[in-house]
């Protein structure tokens, strides 16, 4: 039972990883409610998005706090920030305080991302480890399509409400703290093994290819995140639905990461080097769907679509990782890729407003623009089979 108790409060940990666009249905009454105050869509916008920056910067100053302060404590208090920060604006509505609130909960966030995953391979091992991973993965998923939904349904009372859901938090502080042991010495050797491997570095290529797989990731998590921030306001611009409703499509959208979690190995066994070609085609296809919708049934097909594929394709990054780089150097090209997918995450309010400065301020527009650039890419991706199949040809 202890043992049990101890899995369950780590898994907690991954359960707010990916909570920053959870209170993204608030949007349409956000924009209204500081519209009146002098402020921008744009600006509001920024709010949801404003974390991911956060937890870019924390990602890069990692190995830094991991060296002055133990694990234990860095838990304890990213819990307290994420807490604290994600239900100040409950309580407080002024724009400044709203958005140093959001910078909290991504410092909270980016402290604890790596370490929801480390403290796991840790504690575990062979069989028992892959299976927590996995359920792991599941439990970041499930949890950010519920915090989306009874955000959703917090709307009912007041926008400041969609908020609570990052009181969360304080009870994953409360039961992580009473339950888990502090880190053991042996696990404190295992530590200074691994940053020992980390100096050594990677080739040119290795790097090439390293960040060609961040950037990936971050394109299917920029357009997903886009979808995000873009789906409230058409629903309520186009009367297709409610805010409750759109609460609902963004958390079947985000339910789809465990279908294709469950799907993953079947279709990389299918389609296997053509997979990540897929993935762009069906992405593409999906944000074709989305800018053509005129209707609620197709506006949740094509959001679907995009979360199917957007969850492959970052489950695809890190496998691809996993499979071609060293084990001594897999915690820094991980690292890497969660750079490039917070980056993703971070700029997809500032896309949208640049395509906004350049004419596309119509909500569908942004769909039909990250459909052209999915197909654009799914094309460069063909490049090199294509090209192999013409060098096989004149052998």
């Amino acid at each position: 039972m202890k043992k049990l108790m101890e899995k369950m409060s780590l898994l907690s940990l991954s359960f707010m990883l990916v909570s920053t666009f959870s209170v993204s249905p608030a949007l349409p009454k956000m924009i209204a409610y500081y519209q009146t105050y002098g402020y921008t869509a744009s600006q509001v916008e920024g709010l949801i998005s404003l974390p991911s920056f956060a937890i870019l910067a924390v990602l890069l100053l990692n190995p830094w706090v991991n060296r002055i302060l133990p694990e234990r404590l860095i838990i304890i208090v990213s819990l307290l920030l994420l807490s604290t920060g994600g239900i100040l604006p409950v309580f407080i509505q002024l724009y400044p305080l709203v958005f140093l609130s959001r910078l909290l909960l991504g410092v909270g966030i980016g402290l604890i991302n790596a370490h929801a995953i480390n403290i796991i391979s840790e504690r575990y091992f062979g069989k028992e480890r892959i299976q927590m991973l996995g359920i792991r993965s599941s439990i970041e998923v499930l949890g950010s399509a519920v915090l989306t939904f009874l955000a959703g349904q917090f709307l009912v009372f007041s926008w400041t409400f969609a908020f609570l859901i990052y009181g969360f938090g304080f009870l994953i502080f409360i039961v992580y703290f009473g339950i888990i042991p502090k880190t053991q010495k042996r696990e404190k050797e295992q530590d200074k093994q691994i940053n020992v491997q980390f100096k050594e570095g990677f080739t040119f290529r290795q790097w090439l290819y390293i960040l060609g797989l961040a950037s990936y990731a971050g394109f299917v998590i920029l357009i997903n995140s886009a979808n995000t921030l873009r789906i409230p306001i058409l629903v309520e611009k186009l009367s297709l639905g409610t805010a409750r409703q759109a609460s609902f499509i963004l958390s079947l959208m985000m339910l789809m990461g465990i279908l294709a979690g469950i799907l993953f190995s079947p279709l990389l066994q299918w389609f296997k080097d053509w997979l990540m070609l897929m993935i762009t085609l069906a992405l593409g296809l999906g944000m074709l769907v989305l800018w053509q919708a005129a209707s609620f049934l197709l506006l949740s097909t094509g959001a679907l679509i995009v979360g199917f594929v957007y969850s492959l394709g970052v489950t695809l990054v890190f496998h691809k990782l996993s499979e071609t780089v060293l084990k001594k150097q897999l915690a820094t090209a991980t690292t890497v890729a969660l750079i490039g997918c917070n980056l993703g995450g971070a700029c997809a309010s500032f896309v949208l407003h640049l395509l906004a400065a350049y004419g596309f301020s119509e909500p569908k527009d942004s769909f039909g623009i990250f459909a052209a650039l999915s197909f654009l890419l799914s094309f460069l991706l063909f490049m090199p089979f294509m090209m192999r199949t013409v060098i096989g040809s004149r052998k």
